[in-house]
């Protein structure tokens, strides 16, 4: 953690998204940001997307509508008129320094521009199924960042093996938060927080603090609920990434790791995407 190139300033890029009647799943660049296969709307809520842009240029926006969730065990048949999904996408001058973003306001300087609004055509006739894309455009001044991702990663859809290999890393990660072991739970997701981190305009004196919530996460009594029956490989990132998804009615479209502590009823989905390295023979957390 200590070679991450802090980003003194420099651009955050916000995706903020709203939807009705549908289930979905929104990626850029293939790799999903925002997933929803629950009961109720989430709307107008904000997820910084930098990790996800590897490089200047085209940056690629895929939206994929599915029936809404009717109850705990259904989901509608198919799509209605009034399903749809509306995603804005902000760029914010940000730095480390919190006061910065004060200064440039009392000065009258722009710090904020809008860079796509785009929402889902309407649902001419009853489909399970849908489908849209878009893209948006990223100045190769506003990319401050050097992160590597899953662009050199290997191609796992053809890997005979890539099955028993991602059970097993789920068991383990499944292990590693039953017995409470903080140092592997840090290292298999460091290579997740170093490319957030490096990505991103922050402080890094609160590096010690993120690093302390997350050994003090990793040391709570925790539970697994919910015990996924059926979960199928999903990939993303061009195949060269891959998660688990529960396919049974309750959880379906989540991860099959789902918990709760004694500090907290409130479930966890422990969703994660592994990927191998380019050279590398062991799936590692990528996001």
């Amino acid at each position: 953690m200590k070679e991450i190139q802090y980003q003194k300033e420099g651009m955050k890029f916000n995706l903020e998204y709203e939807h009705s009647d549908c289930s979905y799943e929104i990626l850029v660049n293939d790799m999903p940001v925002m997933i929803h296969f629950g009961l109720g709307e989430r709307s107008g809520l904000t997820v910084d997307i930098n990790q996800y842009i590897l490089k200047p240029g085209k940056q690629n926006i895929t939206i994929r509508m599915f029936p809404s969730k009717n109850d705990e065990n259904t989901f509608s048949l198919s799509l209605t008129a009034n399903s749809f999904v509306k995603i804005t996408l902000d760029k914010v001058s940000l730095s480390s320094n919190p006061m910065d973003g004060w200064d440039a306001i009392a000065k009258g300087e722009k710090y904020q521009w809008d860079v796509l609004d785009y929402q889902t055509p309407k649902i001419e006739k009853p489909v399970a199924y849908a489908e849209y894309k878009t893209s948006f455009e990223v100045d190769p001044k506003d990319i401050t960042w050097k992160i590597t991702g899953w662009a050199d990663s290997q191609n796992l859809k053809n890997d005979p093996n890539i099955r028993k290999e991602v059970d097993a890393f789920y068991e383990d990660f499944k292990k590693t938060l039953e017995s409470g072991n903080q140092s592997k739970y840090v290292s298999m997701l460091q290579n997740s927080i170093y490319e957030e981190a490096a990505s991103t305009p922050w402080d890094k004196n609160a590096l010690p603090q993120i690093t302390k919530n997350m050994t003090d996460y990793a040391n709570e009594k925790r539970s697994f609920i919910y015990p996924c029956k059926n979960a199928e490989l999903k990939f993303f990132g061009e195949g060269k990434v891959v998660t688990l998804v529960c396919t049974d009615m309750l959880t379906f479209g989540y991860s099959p790791l789902i918990s709760k502590s004694a500090k907290s009823m409130m479930p966890k989905a422990h969703t994660f995407y592994l990927h191998k390295p380019k050279g590398s023979d062991k799936l590692e957390i990528i996001r």
